[in-house]
């Protein structure tokens, strides 16, 4: 086994590169922190295309950065209609770490966009279970659950009672 080439990475030594060799500096990082806000902005304005190509800047920088290639996703699924393909490349995230709340929440933007809405709920609960309080990430997925709050808030929302009186709710509303 010395005698064999790298074939993932092009380092022209005998072996593979260690983890520590194949980790992204501090200002490889940094870029891509740049990127993902950058495509933030271009996702809210509706520029998909322009989103897109910054991410695929940083990962061409950070090769599977995994917030790089969960809003990649999303952008796949928003412009191109790639569904399958973009939620795919989010499971692959999720596989590699459950507790990322940004994979399930662009799980969820993915399932959204692919008309799967009760997939698309509970995959920002998901979210909002791992983000672990953290009121910017729960933020976000709440403005993007188009649901309101259950009526009675210490029953789940699928109990019954909630269902009937957010009926009746919505019915008085309109």
């Amino acid at each position: 086994m010395s005698g064999m080439k790298s074939t993932i990475f092009n380092t022209g030594s005998e072996f593979a590169p260690t983890g520590l060799a194949a980790k992204a500096s501090e200002a490889d990082l940094d870029f891509c922190a740049q990127v993902i806000k950058r495509a933030g902005r271009y996702l809210e304005s509706g520029d998909v295309k322009a989103a897109e190509a910054s991410l695929r800047l940083g990962l061409a920088r950070v090769p599977e950065h995994p917030e790089c290639v969960a809003y990649l996703a999303v952008c796949l699924a928003a412009g191109k209609r790639k569904y399958i393909t973009a939620e795919k490349l989010v499971k692959n995230i999720i596989n590699n770490n459950p507790y990322d709340p940004t994979a399930w929440y662009a799980l969820g933007r993915v399932n959204l966009l692919g008309g799967r809405r009760e997939q698309a709920f509970k995959n920002f609960e998901q979210a909002k279970t791992v983000s672990r309080g953290d009121q910017k990430i729960e933020g976000i997925v709440d403005e993007m659950d188009p649901r309101k709050k259950p009526v009675v808030p210490f029953l789940p929302r699928d109990n019954f009672v909630n269902i009937l009186l957010g009926r009746l709710r919505s019915t008085f509303n309109s």
